[in-house]
């Protein structure tokens, strides 16, 4: 390879080793943790915080009616007794048990409201708690071909930095140090020219600088000022 053949290869090997390591960082992730068995366990334990809840109000609703109820049979044996004589009386206990009686069916409605409720809460946990078994399974299945994926990738980014090291070695001191100048401010350093037009910016070369460029010569685009490669 020619000098600036070699400057390009390097960048292309900086890119290379790059995205592999992008893809390393992904699996390993992949691996550290498990997004959808963390997003199903989020719903579960949302969902088991509302079964509590209208548990909670089975049992307070289950209270009330027994205590309305235990309220009601005192007064229809008060009102059955025979020992109350005055009318008035007698009327305000018939009143107070028809009350009774009414606001008894609208807790009974209310419990069967509820306990249509828990069944149907109780339903999503168990199919939320099926879906999270399955993700988890899924994770631990697809974990040893991600392992060996893992594997490979290091492997290859191994001998993608051991190349693109051995290249950097063969580049002469002003061609490294010109690549660092201008990669310190752009992240492709070096741009190939295509029937004398720059390809990272598009902007045409002179022909003094294409004659340079045919040379190997070290040469920097007048517009935004990359090494140039003719290719």
């Amino acid at each position: 390879m020619t000098v600036p053949e070699l400057a390009l290869h390097h960048q292309r090997l900086e890119a290379r080793a790059t995205q592999l390591h992008n893809q390393i960082e992904r699996i390993e992730a992949e691996l550290a943790r498990n997004p959808e068995a963390e997003r199903l366990e989020r719903e579960v334990g949302s969902r088991e915080a509302v079964r509590r809840e209208v548990e909670l109000r089975l049992l307070q609703s289950e209270r009330e009616t027994e205590s309305r109820r235990a309220r009601l049979r005192a007064r229809e044996r008060e009102l059955m007794s025979g020992r109350i004589n005055n009318p008035g009386e007698l009327m305000r206990l018939s009143t107070e048990v028809d009350h009774l009686k009414l606001a008894l069916a609208g807790d009974e409605d209310a419990e069967l409201e509820l306990l249509e409720q828990q069944e149907l809460v109780e339903k999503e946990v168990a199919r939320l708690e099926a879906d999270l078994g399955a993700a988890r399974s899924s994770g631990e299945a697809a974990a040893p071909g991600r392992q060996e994926e893992l594997l490979r990738l290091e492997l290859v980014l191994a001998e993608t930095e051991t190349e693109r090291e051995a290249v950097w070695r063969q580049l002469p001191a002003d061609w490294q140090k010109a690549y660092r100048r201008v990669a310190a401010r752009v992240s492709n350093p070096v741009a190939e020219v295509v029937r004398g037009q720059c390809q990272a910016c598009h902007v045409g070369a002179t022909s003094s600088g294409m004659q340079l460029l045919r040379r190997g010569s070290l040469v920097l685009c007048e517009n935004c000022g990359r090494l140039q490669v003719a290719t």
